[in-house]
């Protein structure tokens, strides 16, 4: 399009009521073209801006411009990123009212070209505007022009010189939340530049009579019209030339025609050999017709203009909206289609048997061959095998489909009805007494894994089978140690003939080709006409290479049918020796030793099922990631992605079709679904039963009835219902474990119903227990003591976690999921406003992966009697996971890497921040699962410490003693750091190095901050004349000595606030009481022109500044504190994430705080460092709820308090670790200089 290549122009809108509007101040039309270098500019953030070159430029902050008062106006301007910059981020702000109440909009290059507006406001007001596609890529060094209109709660953004708007939105609560404020220019990570501001202000009635449309990129009907016809012209029919020997496997996999139904309604026409095809579309098979939305990359949030993307991946998302847009037919209206495949035979098929195989169609289907009907299907997942010998015939043969979405022919099922489904995930077993929310469409809908927006197509491989009559309809082979046993079926489609055989087998080592046997399996057998039977044979006493995720070593069994030499069929399954069981002394041992899974779980099958270079480019970076398992969560795979887990070494738990059936108080389905769900299953069992990869089963995913459904007799036959299933499972594949549901653990059951009930049902062989630590749930140093499996170990079943998970990048920047971010707030209690889309992403991914790192190491340290952890959700630890060119790791994976090593040793860390020349107090563990089950020998642990230019600081090599396969040592070191650094403050590494007889065999390492004693001991700026007295009651005086500040010690208020004392500065610290007439001495003083520092001294803050503070709250850890205002003069020199683990030596939870504070949002109240609980969701609603909600979980740390003539600042943070902790005796040091001042 013409104006890609031209400046870019946005224009937004924004509406408020006529109070706002009376309100505002004649502005009058004004410009800036930065032209003047000197001008002092107001600044918000901790990055730099200025006036250079005629041009503003920004990095981590912006800049105000105009007044407070404005509330309609227009502004325009234009901007770059430099030439060299990696990418375009241009942010802009309107209605700044403050630094947490504004709308932010941005331009978002690189890998997303989206423009994104927001509300942000304080305490959980957030609200996500929209993002929609730019159309264009914008590139580095090229000016963007953007211009801004202001009117009401109307928001209009254009782009270019298009006259539609590319978002246009009315922000509901914006009237109430931010009604007028300045602009802010910058604000983003990269640099960008300014040019050309122009303000302009708006009538009230500016919008009237606008109509709401929004520019899209989307084909005309004649261009679509085109494309049909091109690529119907292109289409060609199948054409098999001649068979292949005993055996010829068709694929019928590429381009079918298509008609949605709304455009050919008539059946008879549309099956017909005899129907003119030449104006049918053209659909690529496999595929869905429908976007793709799957789980975290399909789900949607809620803006003013309806659901979008929540963020984890909008660049996947709009792929997967553009392919479908770009069809030729309109798949919105599309509920049902035919597909109609031309198939040219040759003239030998005479006389032989054909089959034909969809491997998954969703999701219900009828398939007619030459106008017949073959036969009909129900179900997503399960496979449809026709035997299609009557039906086809040499020459042209047309099959044709009918493809429905819904099972019901109801409405859609969309993300809202998913997240209906989401809701009931997060009640608990008191809020479902009443549960009345049950989503009924869901519940009578066939099972669709974790898909919304019902996906419809043939969406997995298509082929046909030509075989003689007699014919292997299916093999299982049960591999053990020195060989296997087979139970193969072979059927006899001959009307009248009897047929006899016999069963031989090659089995042949699938890299080298070399043979490990081949031989009769069965003497002479006899099947009579249209009979079938299962032979049962077995071989024994071979010395196979064994299949494990380190050696993946696969054999093609080739199994062959012959009568007098003659072969009549045969089928190659490729597969491989191992056993794998979970015994009753509670562990996993995979060929015949114990095992631990070394887990990541949640890869993206689902987002491109039918990419082989994804799945083996994935499954790959896996293996480099030392990850050795996984689970096929939201949906199960098909033969493509298992194959790949076969080649690539990835063991499987293969789980079902339906995450969430009879979730807590949900209804029970409908017989009809139930059993339609069971008998898929099976046969999705049945199916794949031949993978050496798939080492137990999951049924499926956090069903949870049996410990959250209010009804007890309903989650009895909820439990037998699933038990019966099981049942089923065991009879089908007696050589696999197990587990009863993704979320499952034994012990629940018992408690909830009794020994006597759990002895009637079968729950499976493992216990499965879910966590999110430190993302929804506690510190991960809550676990550093092996609470996982103290908390969750049922003697006699393995313990594992399938669902292990530490938060959620997005694919493209790295930024934490919108939805989080914006909705739910998890990522505030990690980085607070860091978060953002505009804050860099090195904040979030760096943090991410230090809980994802420090949680899968601790629990295999500490968790000996545990078999394993699958860490979610995997593939969010990569750049573009749908990209199997460009797909790169999150440096979450690189933590995992080094927390996976078979061999791993560890240092158990809690206070993260040391002085220099200290003793490092920590653990070094080695955890042993070496992949070749051996015992480690006498080692040698080599320690460093690292400067961040990577240089040696100190170093030394210790001996470690010899440690048994699948058990765990510590030592206890004495690492002394190093006494001199290069810096005030270092950001430093431990480097572990551990050898085993010459040879390296792990080697890790872990952040540290250290700090030399000199950068905070006597550097308190006070003159002689000046005092500063100390009322004590927590002994910080002998703090205060060794950082060299002089204070008087005082006994009481009185005394302290005595004007005789002339105190430039009061301090008070640890006073958890005092009377009325001390908290009006102390409001006087600062009145006065007094300062105070309150140090954890809550109850007497809240006493002297009650209208201000009305509360507090305790932490449940209080190890995370983050920064309301970086740039504050208190946090000069500690970095935006140095607020959290400060080091007293012990071997407990390293507290950042001990509560935090209620305070009201007032001009005399400045909020500095917060903190809010680690939580799970919370969910949208109205702003004063989420207010509501938000304020039980948060609160500040930190306050500044400016009252009358003087100032005070209150702090609940652990600076009494200041002795111990460098950032707590900075931070200490820094309070003190900032009410010096």
């Amino acid at each position: 399009m013409k104006f890609l290549k031209q400046n870019l122009f946005v224009c937004m809108a924004l509406s408020l009521g006529l109070t706002a509007q009376a309100q505002q101040a004649d502005i009058g039309n004004w410009s800036k073209d930065f032209s003047d270098a000197s001008e002092t500019l107001r600044t918000v953030g901790r990055g730099s801006c200025c006036i250079a070159d005629g041009v503003f430029r920004s990095k981590g902050s912006y800049a105000l411009f105009g007044t407070p008062d404005m509330s309609d106006y227009a502004f325009s301007f234009r901007a770059r990123a430099p030439k060299d910059s990696e990418q375009v981020q241009i942010w802009a702000g309107f209605r700044t009212h403050n630094r947490f109440d504004r709308y932010v909009v941005g331009i978002k290059g690189g890998l997303q070209d989206d423009l994104y507006l927001v509300r942000t406001g304080y305490m959980g007001t957030d609200e996500f505007m929209g993002v929609r596609p730019l159309g264009f890529h914008p590139v580095p060094g090229e000016w963007y022009k953007l211009r801004v209109e202001v009117c009401g709660n109307r928001i209009r953004v254009f782009v270019g010189d298009c006259k539609l708007p590319h978002i246009d939105v009315t922000d509901k609560n914006g009237g109430k939340l931010v009604t007028t404020g300045e602009i802010s220019l910058g604000g983003g990570w990269l640099e960008t530049e300014f040019d050309d501001l122009s303000v302009t202000p708006l009538s009230a009635d500016a919008f009237n009579n606008v109509k709401n449309t929004e520019w899209q990129q989307r084909l005309s009907k004649k261009q679509k019209e085109e494309k049909r016809r091109n690529e119907r012209a292109s289409y060609t029919p199948v054409r098999l030339g001649a068979l292949q020997g005993s055996r010829t496997e068709l694929s019928l996999d590429g381009n079918w025609l298509f008609m949605p139904e709304y455009q050919q309604s008539n059946k008879d026409l549309a099956i017909s050999p005899d129907t003119d095809d030449q104006d049918w579309h053209v659909m690529s098979v496999p595929n869905f017709w429908s976007p793709i939305r799957i789980w975290l990359h399909g789900e949607s949030m809620p803006t003013p203009r309806g659901a979008q993307s929540k963020g984890v991946s909008d660049t996947y998302y709009q792929q997967e909206t553009d392919r479908c847009e770009n069809y030729t037919f309109d798949y919105r209206k599309t509920g049902a289609a035919w597909y109609r495949q031309w198939l040219e035979l040759p003239q030998d098929v005479l006389g032989k048997q054909l089959t034909l195989t969809f491997d998954a169609v969703s999701k219900t289907a009828e398939v007619y061959i030459n106008g017949q009907l073959a036969g009909t299907h129900v179900g997503m997942f399960g496979e449809i095998k026709l035997d299609a010998t009557p039906y086809l015939h040499p020459g042209r043969n047309l099959i044709a489909l009918k493809v429905i979405r819904n099972i019901k022919g109801a409405a859609a099922q969309n993300s809202d009805a998913m997240e209906n489904y989401y809701g009931s995930v997060r009640r608990d077993i008191n809020d479902n007494k009443d549960d009345k929310e049950a989503n009924k469409a869901v519940l009578t809908d066939i099972p669709h894994g974790f898909y919304g927006d019902n996906p419809a197509g043939i969406w997995q491989p298509v082929k046909l089978v030509i075989t003689d009559p007699l014919k292997i309809e299916d093999v299982f082979i049960k591999p053990n140690l020195q060989g296997a046993a087979f139970d193969i079926t072979v059927k006899n489609y001959e009307a009248k003939k009897k047929q006899n055989f016999t069963i031989f087998v090659d089995i042949k080592d699938k890299a080298t080709g070399d043979l490990l046997y081949s031989g009769e399996l069965t003497e002479k057998n006899s099947l009579m006409a249209g009979a079938q039977q299962i032979y049962q044979c077995s071989i024994d006493g071979l010395k196979p290479k064994l299949w494990e995720p380190a050696t993946p070593n696969l054999y093609d069994f080739t199994f062959r049918l012959l009568d007098k030499k003659k072969e009549k069929d045969n089928m190659t399954i490729t597969s491989g020796f191992r056993t794998f069981e979970a015994r009753s002394d509670g562990f996993f041992y995979l060929n015949g030793r114990r095992y631990w899974l070394r887990g990541g779980n949640h890869i993206p099958f689902a987002l491109a099922p039918n990419d082989k270079q994804l799945a083996d480019r994935f499954m790959q970076l896996m293996r480099e990631g030392n990850i050795n398992s996984t689970r096929t969560h939201t949906t199960p795979w098909n033969e493509l992605w298992m194959e790949a887990a076969d080649r690539n070494g990835i063991a499987v738990s293969f789980e079902g079709t339906w995450s969430w059936l009879m979730i807590h108080s949900t209804p029970i389905p409908d017989k009809g679904v139930l059993d339609l769900w069971a008998n898929e299953w099976l046969q999705v069992m049945n199916k794949f039963k031949n993978h050496p990869s798939l080492i137990f089963w999951t049924i499926n995913n956090e069903m949870k009835f049996y410990d959250l459904d209010a009804d007890k007799e309903r989650a009895k036959q909820k439990f037998r219902i699933i038990s019966d299933v099981v049942k089923k499972m065991r009879v089908l594949d007696p050589t696999r474990p197990i587990s009863f549901d993704s979320n499952y653990m034994r012990r629940n059951g018992l408690n909830r119903f009794g020994a006597e009930f759990m002895a009637t049902v079968d729950d499976g062989d493992i216990d499965d227990n879910h966590a999110y630590y430190n993302w929804y749930d506690y510190s991960v140093f809550r676990f550093f003591n092996g609470e996982f499996q103290k908390k969750f170990k049922t003697p006699g079943r393995p313990l594992i976690s399938q669902e292990m998970s530490t938060g959620y990048p997005n694919g493209e920047t790295g930024h934490p999921a919108r939805s989080y971010q914006l909705i739910h707030q998890n990522p505030y209690s990690l980085i607070g406003y860091e978060a953002y889309d505009w804050a860099d992403p090195a904040s979030f991914l760096k943090v991410q992966s230090f809980i994802t790192g420090e949680l899968a190491e601790t629990l295999r340290r500490t968790n000996d009697q545990a078999s394993g952890i699958m860490h979610f959700a995997y593939m969010t630890w990569f750049r573009q996971c749908y990209d199997s060119k460009n797909v790169a790791p999150w440096p979450a994976y690189y933590a995992m890497q080094r927390a996976m090593q078979p061999v791993l040793v560890s240092a158990e860390l809690w206070g993260r921040n040391y002085y220099a020349g200290e003793k490092l107090p920590t653990r070094i563990y080695v955890v042993n699962d070496d992949e070749q089950g051996k015992d480690l020998s006498l080692m040698q642990l080599t320690w460093s410490i690292t400067d961040e230019n990577d240089k040696v600081l100190i170093t030394n090599t210790i001996d470690f003693p010899t440690v048994p396969y699948y058990g765990r040592k510590y030592i206890e070191p004495d690492i002394q750091l190093p006494t001199t650094l290069p810096a005030d403050k270092v950001y430093a590494k431990l480097k572990l190095t551990l050898i085993e007889n010459g040879k390296v065999r792990s080697r890790n390492e872990y952040d540290l901050i250290l700090g030399r004693k000199e950068w905070n001991i006597g550097q308190m700026v006070v003159d002689k004349d000046q005092k500063i007295l100390l009322l004590d009651k927590d002994r910080m005086k002998s703090i205060f000595d060794v950082l060299k500040v002089p204070v008087n010690t005082v006994t009481s208020v009185q005394e302290l606030v005595d004007p005789k004392q002339k105190a430039a500065l009061c301090i008070v610290s640890g006073l958890s009481a005092c009377t009325d007439d001390e908290a009006s001495m102390l409001r006087s003083y600062q009145a006065n022109g007094g300062k105070l520092l309150f140090l954890n001294s809550k109850e007497v803050a809240k006493k002297v500044y009650p209208e201000y503070i009305t509360g507090w709250i305790i932490p449940t850890e209080g190890d995370i504190v983050v920064m309301e205002r970086p740039e504050a003069s208190v946090f000069n020199g500690i970095g935006v994430l140095d607020l959290r683990y400060f080091n007293n030596n012990k071997r407990e939870i390293p507290l950042a705080c001990t509560a935090t504070l209620k305070a009201v949002r007032h001009e005399n109240v400045e909020e500095l460092a917060s903190q809010m609980k680690i939580h799970a969701y919370i969910d949208g609603g109205k702003p004063e709820a989420r207010i509501q909600r938000i304020e039980s979980m948060r609160g500040l740390t930190l306050l500044g308090i400016h009252d009358g003539k003087g100032k005070a600042m209150v702090s609940t943070l652990c600076t009494e670790k200041a002795m111990t902790d460098p950032i707590a005796g900075h931070l200490l040091v820094n309070m003190l200089n900032s009410l010096m001042k």
